[in-house]
């Protein structure tokens, strides 16, 4: 029984040994060894070549030279490149070596590792080994690769791109880190490279994936804000997950006089959980936060209190109301998140909403915007506000150090100011000055309405 095993053998290793030698190197087309991707038909035709490759192939079976391959897989480790010929849909193997050409659609030399999954390229000759000499992605097709405005429609097979609409089927190749991905998992966090040809596309390879940040222990935030990054601000309402893009991020969190921050690393597919009682702390804290309001005489209330804003006010981490009322101007109220040590917030009542340092954040269930004094969110309206809330902007860190105070001196010709007029002179030269960026504009404006508060 043995021996028959061994004869039957032979003649099957001996045909792919042959094939293996066999391939034509003049240019027309090019050889490359046929990948079986389920493990049934791969084992069964398992052989070895004299490059010592292990893999089946096709007896005769020869690939058109000017054919266009999808990659599916870049092993960089075994130097081996699995690709799917287009126009049948068969998967072919080829190995490269150092020797290797790997050229860009211009025809110049880059490095292996732009030859990743969802790539359209073309295959060259082979050496007397099998290797393959050269490489090119394909100038055939065309590719965006930061895409992050589209749209699915799975039951008619459109993918919008921006207002762009393209086909596609089901050799549709999805891939994010190399793993082959469904169109339904992709959410409007991930940014796409997608490559096609005329108005179909081929390939969507996920450049930029999502994680998910998971909340435990929130009982002492509930209710308040956690800050992730820059932009991205949410209420906390018990334990959740939140759909986070991948990266590193400075995470904040505070109530009710104790919070921190912690900096978190944000993975393609997976999930990081947050203890939030890591970040309670020591408390109560407390942050110093300058308010600027642009219109004199104007009354500042926090949680319902008045309170005298000519000075530095502290107040406790956590979420706090501000409304500010003048006769003849609309009333201004907004929640509060302090969460740094300082902070200065300049508010308008006299013009167009700007927010400096971040974005203005929006709280859906309670209707009320709110603003991290992290951030240094400061809002301003008019020619004062809006001055100081877009330099406030430039003077403070997305990194929740809230230095939005300044510390630069204010032109010495402020003490001479005795009227209205004067003031609109000086704050009119401020606006015109977009050269001088060293100057406080925080501290000039503070200074200008503190001054004309003393003076009335």
């Amino acid at each position: 029984m043995k021996r028959k095993r061994f004869r039957i053998y032979i003649p099957i290793l001996c045909a792919l040994l042959a094939a293996g030698c066999g391939d034509r190197n003049d240019g027309s087309f090019v050889g490359g060894r046929y990948h079986y991707p389920d493990g049934a038909k791969q084992e069964e035709a398992a052989g070895v070549t004299e490059a010592g490759e292990s893999g089946g192939q096709d007896e005769g079976e020869n690939v058109p030279g000017p054919e266009l391959f999808l990659i599916t897989s870049n092993d960089m480790k075994e130097e081996c490149l699995i690709l799917e010929q287009l126009a049948s849909g068969k998967q072919y193997m080829y190995y490269y070596t150092l020797a290797t050409q790997f050229l860009d659609k211009y025809g110049n030399r880059t490095t292996v590792s732009c030859f990743d999954p969802g790539r359209i390229i073309t295959i060259g000759e082979k050496d007397p080994k099998g290797k393959v000499l050269k490489v090119q992605i394909s100038d055939e097709v065309w590719e965006y690769p930061d895409v992050t405005r589209y749209s699915v429609d799975e039951e008619r097979g459109v993918f919008a791109i921006a207002d762009t609409k393209y086909s596609y089927d089901e050799s549709l190749f999805v891939n994010s880190d190399g793993k082959s991905q469904e169109l339904s998992e992709l959410t409007s966090l991930d940014t796409l490279r997608v490559i096609g040809k005329g108005r179909k596309i081929l390939s969507i390879s996920v450049t930029t994936g999502h994680g998910a940040l998971k909340l435990t222990n929130t009982e002492l935030f509930d209710g308040s804000f956690i800050q992730i990054g820059d932009s991205i601000f949410s209420e906390i309402t018990g334990p959740m997950t939140l759909d986070i893009a991948e990266g590193t991020y400075l995470v904040t969190v505070a109530n009710d006089g104790y919070g921190g921050s912690t900096e978190v690393e944000i993975r393609r597919g997976e999930e990081f959980t947050l203890d939030l009682d890591t970040l309670k702390g020591e408390g109560p804290k407390y942050g110093n936060i300058l308010f600027a309001v642009d219109v004199l005489g104007a009354v500042l209330q926090i949680d319902g209190q008045v309170v005298d804003y000519s000075e530095v006010i502290p107040l406790k981490y956590g979420i706090h109301t501000i409304t500010v009322t003048a006769d003849s101007y609309e009333p201004y109220t907004k929640k509060l998140f302090v969460n740094s040590e300082e902070a200065t917030i300049v508010i308008g009542l006299t013009g167009e909403d700007f927010t400096s340092g971040g974005e203005k954040q929006e709280s859906e269930e309670k209707g009320e915007e709110s603003e991290s004094a992290t951030q240094a969110a400061s809002t301003g309206k008019g020619k004062a506000g809006s001055l100081a809330g877009s330099r406030a902007g430039n003077r403070t860190g997305g990194n929740g150090t809230g230095n939005g105070t300044g510390t630069g001196n204010a032109d010495n010709s402020l003490d001479n100011i005795t009227d209205q007029a004067e003031l609109d002179a000086v704050v009119d030269g401020l606006l015109d000055d977009e050269e001088e960026s060293s100057a406080d504009y925080l501290s000039t404006i503070g200074k200008l309405l503190k001054l004309f508060i003393d003076k009335n």
